[in-house]
């Protein structure tokens, strides 16, 4: 009998806790325990940085009369219609632009400016006393920037020695675990690109540029279709991945970010920013990466144009969590994600303990000790 009433009893609590959490999970998919949302995106569609020395289309003025690295009417189309799905889902919690409840920073880049002002226009188009043009149903709103020599959290240009220091060491690793395949990889780029390639970022920079020229309807050399894209974008995502290969990486090139998050969500937990509900951050391909890989995520990605993940901050029964959305591609369904070495839903106490080291870094001494 004791056993059976020992059992009931663990059996009730068991109950109680998974009931718990299944109205925890229906009411934040709701959304009513909404409290604070942080967007970080890349930016959209671009022309070429840069182009091998036998590209056909190196000819800037003919093929890419607005410039290098310049976002393309199909990258502004991208941002905007992420803007439009971004309105959808958080329409009820932003029903529209102010300044008090929304922040826009972007990397002090042509494209990655233009790409917030893109989703801007698609996510606040101007409702009734802020129409100032019927004929153009479009509203300017503010987009911050740091200087790239000060910048450590988008762009992730602001000097840092120590950071450069550790990178030399994980390229110099790598470069010890190139494998034959890689080798053979190399010299048949070597061969038909007509410049040195010999590294996992040698070969990102001819895939980068492929892919725009062949996003842009250009048609690719012959030799390209042994491999591209499979081949190429294995070792671009190896590339982007670099940048954060170990601990003391991710703390100096993806705990800036997340750091600036958690920040902002710790200050909504405390009452300090009571209006605000939206910070955006428009931003690279390596600040995707760099972000995910700071909070442990593991896999190789190259985030495609306008790809970008989402945080929900919630509360719920004076408790706070943190979900995380995220998207490959700019149209496309963001898929929630288990944050890792979080309990989920993930607390954001939990959270805050757990990205502690990637979060402790002092750029103004660390990086140059």
């Amino acid at each position: 009998m004791e056993i059976l009433i020992k059992r009931i009893y663990i059996l009730t609590i068991l109950m109680i806790h998974i009931s718990r959490y299944i109205s925890l999970a229906i009411f934040i998919k709701n959304k009513e325990s909404l409290e604070l949302v942080a967007v970080v995106h890349r930016h959209g569609d671009r022309t070429p940085l840069e182009f091998y020395e036998n590209d056909p289309y190196k000819d800037v003025e003919k093929y890419w009369p607005i410039g290098v690295g310049q976002l393309s009417n199909r990258g502004k189309l991208q941002l905007y219609n992420l803007g439009k799905t971004l309105r959808k889902d958080y329409k009820t919690f932003i029903p529209r632009y102010s300044t008090q409840a929304v922040r826009v920073n972007s990397s002090s880049f042509d494209r990655t400016l233009m790409s917030a002002a893109s989703l801007l226009a698609g996510m606040f188009p101007p409702i009734g006393d802020q129409i100032w043009n019927y004929q153009l149903l479009w509203q300017p709103i503010p987009v911050h920037s740091t200087p790239l020599n000060k910048d450590m959290i988008l762009s992730q240009l602001a000097p840092c020695p120590r950071y450069w220091e550790e990178y030399a060491k994980v390229i110099t690793e790598l470069a010890k675990n190139v494998t034959q395949e890689d080798e053979k990889l190399f010299e048949y780029l070597t061969k038909y690109t007509g410049q040195n390639i010999s590294s996992y970022c040698d070969v990102g920079s001819i895939y980068t540029t492929l892919l725009v020229e062949d996003r842009n309807g250009l048609t690719l050399p012959k030799w390209t279709s042994r491999v591209y894209p499979d081949q190429l974008l294995l070792k671009t995502e190896m590339c982007v991945a670099s940048y954060t290969w170990n601990s003391v990486l991710k703390r100096f090139f993806g705990g800036p970010l997340v750091k600036e998050i958690l920040h902002q969500f710790e200050k909504k937990s405390t009452g300090h920013i009571k209006d605000m509900k939206l910070f955006l951050y428009s931003s690279h391909d390596s600040t995707v990466v760099s972000l995910l890989r700071a909070l442990d995520f593991k896999g190789l990605i190259y985030p495609d144009f306008g790809a970008s993940a989402i945080f929900e901050l919630h509360l719920v029964q004076q408790k706070y969590y943190v979900k995380m959305f995220y998207s490959n591609f700019a149209e496309s369904i963001h898929f929630e994600l288990d944050i890792p070495s979080c309990s989920t839903p993930c607390p954001l106490d939990e959270l805050l303990k757990t990205t502690e080291y990637v979060r402790s870094v002092d750029w103004e001494t660390q990086c140059f000790e």
